[in-house]
């Protein structure tokens, strides 16, 4: 897709925005590559940007997130959009309610032909294993 003079300008103003938070990083002595990693870009793609280089929508989010950088495009504030997205999103969302209901299952001591286990599957996940013997 073809860069309009809108992008150009865009770009500029993101640089000069995103620059003075640059070179704070660099007085800590933080490598170029460091903080480009953080923004999601190579070294010399952050060296582009700073040249004035459109950046990508990531590289955009993630300088509002670390350094609060904000710069409108075509008179879209990013501040803006992504705070009153939030807003609507959390008027919309019901309170989350957990029911806790006590729950147990007791096997005999020794039993060879019952056992239970418990397998965690991922956070907050778990799986209950019942294995039970056939009598012969």
């Amino acid at each position: 897709m073809k860069q309009t003079d809108e992008d150009r300008r865009f770009g500029r103003r993101f640089a000069d925005a995103l620059e003075p938070f640059i070179s704070k990083e660099r007085t800590k002595h933080r490598t170029l590559a460091d903080i480009a990693g953080q923004l999601g870009v190579t070294a010399a793609g952050l060296q582009k940007q700073l040249a004035g280089g459109t950046p990508s929508i990531r590289t955009v989010a993630l300088a509002y997130t670390i350094y609060g950088v904000s710069v409108p495009y075509e008179s879209i504030e990013v501040a803006r959009a992504i705070s009153s997205k939030r807003k609507k999103k959390k008027q919309h969302r019901p309170p989350e309610e957990q029911l806790f209901l006590p729950f147990e299952i007791t096997v005999p001591h020794r039993s060879r032909k019952m056992g239970v286990r418990l397998v965690s599957r991922s956070v907050r996940r778990y799986e209950l294993q019942l294995t039970v013997g056939l009598s012969k």
